[in-house]
């Protein structure tokens, strides 16, 4: 046997005997033992009634039907280290199964112990629950009769390398679980806690994280498709891919940005301003690095987007709300954000509000310029034409940014405006908004005019 094989023990078991630490024989006739383990850094315990009723139901269809023969529950991925045998993968299932053993009686040596504030949370709420539908379960639950495959390593880069390539549980891994788990475990242990918490606290990070790759795909000098969203196993895939497999090992926490230089006339004497932010397109690191990348973006996605805690620029947060309100341009609002999210990690809150206004002219040009419907496909194809955030990425000032937006030339289809369709519906908010005053015989011939006027008068 070689020595990476060495390092791998596999053993079939039933719960009871897991959730109880009994030894297990493995299939090479060696022993696993330790006192079963949730490491800090672990996603949180997040099942939910759906879940439970999935798992509770399987249970019943399989005692009726099959109660002569275990049933098979998945596999479940351990780390064995120092005595414990740390859950990598089936944490979800295992919690949930010690939860009915709890109420039940059948398991009442089970040491498993959660720091999580969600966790906590969720297993209240699940036990409560449990509780009054206890009589849809307590019948069909046997634990001596519920198997696992047991796959333990010596190595935590291997049990992640497992875990990250299946999917055994009844809540799918995302791909920012599986990116957390990949940094995470590159942090050096004495800060692993603090990382882990300041994650958790980061909140959902699917729409960051989208956000993130569209900026770092719908780039011209290294274009790649972002998968449509519909094909969400290959939107997992690119997202593990970009933020971790392809993270630099390394452990520098690097922000790179603009230093501006003003020199003085006599003397050239230079005075620096350092620019104190991650860019969106810059190469990570593995472990803090890229922790801390993404929890930058995710604050200003939060403070300057999705929950606007920016009340004091008011024409900017007005616009913003008002924005949000419009129907029927969610793939226009897709670029926009990343736009948003290129301009403020660039040049902060500087004349954010001239901004959000011209690249709005620009990045919502598709919703009047097509004959009809704004399509997933339609972002990436205006994007081969009009290179807006690559203009945004390599631009040294904002005014070289607005003079950009500026040169854009807006057209307008007229197809559809006569009628109750959602391009009427956004030039009559746009026209109310921006206090055009058209009327609507005049959409067609004098909307872009008009709109790119007022927008370009900002400055």
């Amino acid at each position: 046997m070689t020595k990476p094989q060495a390092l791998i023990k596999v053993a079939v078991c039933n719960v009871a005997q897991l959730l109880s630490g009994k030894r297990i024989k493995t299939e090479s006739q060696k022993y696993i033992q330790g006192q079963l383990s949730i490491p800090e850094y672990q996603r949180p315990y997040v099942w939910g009634e759906k879940q439970i009723d999935k798992l509770i139901d399987d249970l019943k269809d399989h005692q009726e039907q099959f109660a002569d023969s275990p049933y098979y529950l998945g596999s479940v991925i351990l780390h064995a280290q120092d005595g414990y045998l740390n859950i990598i993968d089936g944490q979800q299932r295992l919690t949930t199964l010690a939860l009915l053993g709890y109420l039940n009686g059948q398991l009442d040596d089970v040491s498993l112990s959660y720091q999580a504030s969600l966790s906590i949370q969720h297993i209240k709420q699940n036990l409560q629950y449990l509780e009054k539908v206890r009589a849809e379960w307590e019948d069909y639950i046997d634990f001596a009769n519920i198997v696992v495959s047991l796959v333990v390593t010596e190595s935590e880069d291997d049990a992640y390398k497992f875990f990250e390539t299946q999917n055994t549980g009844g809540v799918r891994l995302t791909g920012p679980d599986i990116i957390k788990a990949h940094h995470l475990r590159a942090v050096n242990e004495r800060y692993r806690n603090h990382y882990a918490k300041q994650w958790e606290d980061l909140g959902e990070l699917q729409s960051i994280v989208m956000t993130l790759l569209r900026g770092r795909y719908w780039n011209s000098l290294n274009a790649r498709t972002v998968p449509f969203y519909q094909e969400k196993q290959k939107i997992r895939d690119e997202v593990v891919d970009e933020f971790a497999n392809r993270a630099l090992k390394h452990q520098d926490d690097v922000a790179y940005g603009f230093m501006r230089m003003t020199y003085t006339p006599m003397t050239k004497q230079a005075k620096q301003d350092l620019q104190n932010s991650y860019q969106l397109r810059q190469p990570l690191n593995e472990g803090i690095n890229s922790i801390s990348y993404i929890e930058y973006f995710q604050n200003i996605y939060l403070n300057y987007y999705k929950d606007l805690k920016v009340s004091y620029l008011p024409e900017y947060s007005h616009f913003i709300k008002w924005l949000k309100e419009l129907e029927g341009c969610r793939f226009l609002e897709e670029l926009f954000v990343t736009g948003l999210m290129l301009y403020i990690s660039q040049f902060g809150e500087y004349k954010l509000d001239v901004f959000a206004k011209k690249f709005f002219r620009v990045a919502y040009s598709k919703r009047v310029s097509n004959k009809k419907a704004v399509r997933a496909d339609s972002v990436p194809e205006f994007l081969k034409g009009h290179k807006v955030l690559d203009l945004i990425a390599y631009s040294f000032t904002a005014e070289q940014v607005f003079e950009y937006l500026d040169c854009f030339e807006l057209k307008v289809d007229p197809n559809g405006l006569n009628e109750n369709t959602v391009k009427r519906y956004f030039v009559e908010k746009t026209n109310t908004y921006f206090g055009l005053g058209m009327q609507q015989t005049q959409y067609a011939a004098k909307f872009a005019e008009q709109l790119s006027q007022k927008i370009r008068e900002l400055g």
